[in-house]
């Protein structure tokens, strides 16, 4: 009889351990998820034209990540980011995102800047299925046709130029130059530029191209000054803004300046000195000196915890981004997983971040088209 019982608690013996292995199978965790952690990655230009953008980048993440740490993490798990730096050049982000991915096997990337760095890693991104959440553009190629698993969070370039056009318009504006970088990001807030003047009858006055290194600042400031335009809508990053500005304004003074989000770091302003005052900047978000929106005062209080108190456009901008990312990170549940990241995300529909409302959806992936208009003032600060 103990013979005949041996088999059978052998195949029982089996059964369980096959069973046992096949439940831990069910809930091992996905790449880069462990029972405490979930590790992210960003890359940035953390060297570069746009070093002084990028630091306020890393700056507005770390906020988040440390306040949401402190809290215990999301389900019991802390983030980790892994930040790298690829000095504004598309390649050096390939390579960061393809060590990101495939040797450090992080969850999700976020925050990646630049709109030619952002569209370099579209085939990698697609390829492996990771997911990328708030691209550090307002590129229309990273929104049109949509990407399954990226998800902007930030209003388009288009979305800013048509707030440009439509100030210039209403103030009576006719006569406007436009000065655009020689890249996909300065040709594509042109086209914004181009189209949004095209639905009211208008045409840019005068077009001047500028490279990234603002090499060529000189020739762009002589062809849009001999044109005497009334206004110059800038769609430039970095030291070419700081350039052509300065230099306009030792050729021809009297000029109203016009800039993309993307010059709303403090660094910026301090760059610019007193050729800064007056130059109007769109943000894509609230203003962040405010004393009474609840989602400010929550990125303040964040920025306070790593010893931060000199605020901006682009650092409350990476908060938001991280918060965005975590939100669906939340709503996913205990059991992470890549394919429920990007499922909870589509369902994020009408979200109130303190007051700041986003929203994706399974044909929309850009959650906000939030555009004002603030303008440097006397005391180099922003005025709203």
């Amino acid at each position: 009889m103990k013979d005949l019982l041996r088999p059978r608690r052998a195949f029982a013996l089996l059964m369980s351990l096959m069973l046992a292995l096949g439940s831990a199978q069910a809930t091992a965790s996905e790449i880069g998820v462990t029972d405490t952690e979930i590790l992210l990655g960003q890359s940035l230009g953390l060297t570069g034209p746009l070093a002084e953008l990028t630091l306020d980048i890393n700056n507005g993440a770390r906020a988040y990540v440390n306040e949401v740490n402190s809290r215990g993490g999301i389900h019991g798990r802390r983030l980790k980011v892994i930040t790298m730096d690829d000095g504004y050049q598309a390649p050096n982000t390939v390579k960061n995102v393809e060590q990101m991915v495939n040797q450090d096997k992080v969850f999700a990337i976020f925050n990646v800047t630049g709109t030619p760095n952002c569209e370099a890693i579209l085939p990698l991104v697609k390829q492996n299925g990771v997911p990328f959440f708030s691209p550090f553009t307002g590129a229309d190629s990273l929104r049109n046709p949509p990407v399954p698993n990226v998800f902007n969070v930030r209003a388009s370039y288009r979305d800013e130029t048509e707030k440009l056009v439509q100030h210039l318009q209403t103030v009576g504006i006719q006569r406007i130059g436009v000065v655009y970088q020689a890249s996909s990001f300065g040709k594509d807030g042109l086209a914004g530029v181009e189209a949004a003047m095209a639905q009211r009858g208008m045409k840019p006055h005068a077009v001047a191209s500028v490279q990234s290194n603002a090499s060529d600042t000189d020739a762009a400031v002589t062809a849009v000054s001999e044109s005497n335009p009334g206004a110059i809508i800038l769609i430039t990053a970095g030291r070419p803004t700081f350039e052509f500005i300065k230099s306009y304004n030792k050729a021809r003074r009297g000029v109203q300046f016009y800039t993309l989000s993307v010059m709303g770091a403090s660094a910026n302003i301090k760059a610019l000195g007193k050729d800064g005052v007056g130059v109007v900047v769109a943000s894509v978000v609230p203003f962040p000196w405010s004393q009474a929106h609840p989602l400010v005062k929550e990125y303040q209080s964040a920025m306070q915890k790593i010893g931060l108190t000199d605020y901006s456009f682009v650092s409350f901008e990476s908060y938001i981004n991280a918060r965005v990312l975590g939100a669906a990170i939340e709503r996913t549940g205990k059991n992470l997983t890549r394919s429920g990241l990007v499922n909870a995300a589509e369902n994020m529909r009408q979200v109130s971040l303190g007051g700041f409302n986003v929203g994706f959806g399974k044909d929309s992936r850009q959650a906000s088209k939030h555009v004002e208009l603030t303008i440097i003032g006397a005391n180099g600060k922003f005025i709203k």
